[in-house]
């Protein structure tokens, strides 16, 4: 059993955070594959003409699929195999209504260096049209830089992790010595010392994949359409050891009250090129019994460059002029020390 220090960002930092770490660290386990009668997100969406989930490709049954550890598996080894990757990035988070949009571009590299932009712009109302908006082969909607009210930075170059949160004139940065903190993970009794990148953020898309694989169980794959290409659907949700530790839900609560906490997340993958295209978490209708979900947060992935040359220089952080660095190495540390087996 994994036991790792906790944050508790708030909406939507606690989004941004999610495809890093933010919700996915920490804890292994696994469950029965979700019943078809409790109707994964990915089928319950497809019922409501007016969800945002809902999905208008056809879909296939999944008797002639891998199942989806497989399919993960798959993508995991396809990114294995890359020297370098970039990506851009579009974010768009529905909560209480409203509608946040954020883009950005991705990169990581071999020794576990990853550079992360993340440009967030105003929130909206969210609208009926935002269901076309959020189809699969819908274009990236159109956002003008200097639109933008804040910006999320996260530098590593395997050794340090520097965070940089900018909105308006403040400036925040933060700084994270990766090696010390895994060199204390490492003496911890009954911490998984290899997570730790994940858990602080720079672990990529390929610690992405595997936590989802230790801290979710997932329903049959389905293969849908996206203009001409083929997608592998992945849906799962939390064990009940995530809900109840990292969530501090109580024994046979599935919905979390609180509106920006998903219950289920959702993976597309290429089918002919193994490489992920979107990832989505999703929200349960409050009420258990209703058979319906939203989409929380979705993340699409474009422009995938593979194995190109990337300069070093992208993976140094200096902090702007006059900005004190919190070093929160220490703090870090101090929590993996007095992490309590069970806790």
């Amino acid at each position: 059993m994994n036991h790792h220090p906790q944050t508790q960002p708030k909406a939507p930092t606690l989004l941004l955070l999610a495809l890093f770490g933010g919700l996915t660290g920490g804890f292994c386990g696994s469950q029965p594959a979700i019943s078809a009668d409790e109707k994964p997100a990915a089928a319950a969406a497809s019922q409501d003409p007016a969800n945002p989930a809902a999905q208008t490709a056809p879909q296939q049954p999944a008797a002639d699929l891998p199942p989806a550890d497989e399919i993960l598996n798959q993508a995991r080894s396809r990114l294995e195999g890359l020297d370098s990757l970039e990506c851009d990035l579009q974010q768009t988070a529905l909560i209480g209504g409203m509608k946040i949009l954020a883009s950005g571009h991705y990169t990581e590299a071999s020794g576990n260096r990853v550079q992360l932009t993340f440009r967030m712009y105003p929130m909206a109302t969210a609208k009926a049209d935002d269901a076309k908006a959020s189809a699969l082969d819908a274009p990236p909607t159109e956002l003008k830089p200097e639109d933008n009210k804040g910006e999320l930075q996260q530098i590593s170059d395997g050794t340090v992790v520097y965070t940089s949160w900018k909105n308006g004139d403040t400036v925040r940065v933060t700084r994270r010595n990766l090696r010390d903190i895994q060199t204390a993970a490492t003496s911890a009794t009954g911490f998984e010392s290899g997570s730790i990148a994940m858990d602080l953020g720079v672990g990529g898309l390929r610690s992405l994949i595997s936590r989802l694989q230790t801290s979710m169980v997932f329903a049959p794959v389905r293969k849908v359409t996206a203009g001409e290409r083929t997608l592998l659907e992945v849906t799962g949700r939390w064990s009940d050891r995530v809900r109840r530790e990292l969530f501090g839900l109580p024994e046979n609560t599935f919905v979390d009250a609180r509106p920006w906490v998903p219950e289920y997340c959702r993976v597309y993958v290429d089918q002919e090129t193994m490489l992920l295209r979107r990832i989505q978490y999703l929200k349960h209708s409050p009420n258990p019994a209703d058979k319906l979900a939203r989409p929380l947060l979705t993340l699409d992935l474009r422009n995938l460059k593979l194995n190109g040359p990337v300069d070093d220089d992208m993976f140094r952080f200096t902090p702007p002029e006059n900005t004190p660095v919190e070093d929160q190495t220490e703090a870090v540390i101090e929590a993996i020390r007095n992490a309590k087996p069970g806790k």
